[in-house]
């Protein structure tokens, strides 16, 4: 995953937690918002591969 935009710094301790937590379940398409507004940051955060559902 990759963040749309930069996090502020005091916050990446945060969204780290916040995404240490998250839990996808597949079919994820590269590009699609995992976690949109992380830590209230207005940040998007996106999948950068594609899995498919087995």
């Amino acid at each position: 995953v990759k963040t749309k935009n930069p996090v502020p710094k005091k916050l990446i301790f945060d969204c780290m937690r916040e995404l240490n937590a998250l839990r996808l379940c597949a079919p994820v398409h590269m590009g699609q918002v995992v976690c949109p507004n992380v830590c209230g940051t207005g940040v998007d955060v996106i999948a950068t591969k594609t899995v498919e559902a087995k």
